[in-house]
């Protein structure tokens, strides 16, 4: 028999135990170091798009450039540290996004996997239920009702039948 599988992959229950220690250990990093915004501060404050992050690094190099010529209440240390933890959590954020983005793909495939096996065994159920195999009658009467489609075209054939047309 074929075997449809795209992916097989099995976590130990050493991995998975490490790896939610981590993430409950970045969790409480994150709640440490990163404040929650509200939608409403999310929307008003907003982020800076790729032509605004250039012009900052081009003023900051002017700032550095020109020390004279920054305004005496831009405090020129806070703004390096500012600068500088914004491009530590940059590069935390792409490394979060590859990581989202594998768990998400790995997650297709195995939802792929899950649901063509599903189907496979569906249309045994439904094939042995038509043969009034006694077992096959009640998980078949059961796991239709996830076919609404199939259902509505077979009463639309019943009506037609009944009323000739």
């Amino acid at each position: 028999m074929k075997n449809n599988d795209l992916i097989q992959v099995v976590f130990t229950e050493e991995e998975l135990t490490e790896t939610n220690t981590h993430l409950d250990a970045l969790l409480t990093w994150a709640n440490k170091n990163a404040p929650e915004l509200s939608l409403e501060d999310r929307t008003s404050l907003g982020s800076i798009n790729e032509a605004n992050k250039l012009l900052v690094g081009k003023t900051r190099s002017y700032m550095h450039q020109n020390p004279d010529l920054v305004p005496q209440f831009v405090e020129m240390a806070e703004f390096e540290r500012d600068y500088k933890t914004r491009n530590e959590i940059e590069e935390i954020i792409q490394k979060l996004e590859l990581i989202q983005r594998r768990l998400s793909d790995t997650k297709i495939l195995l939802d792929n996997d899950n649901y063509h096996d599903t189907m496979a065994f569906y249309r045994a159920v439904r094939y042995l239920a038509g043969e009034q195999e006694q077992g096959a009658i009640p998980i078949y009467e059961e796991l239709k009702q996830f076919f609404p489609h199939g259902r509505k075209k077979k009463e639309e054939e019943k009506k037609e039948a009944e009323t000739g047309k």
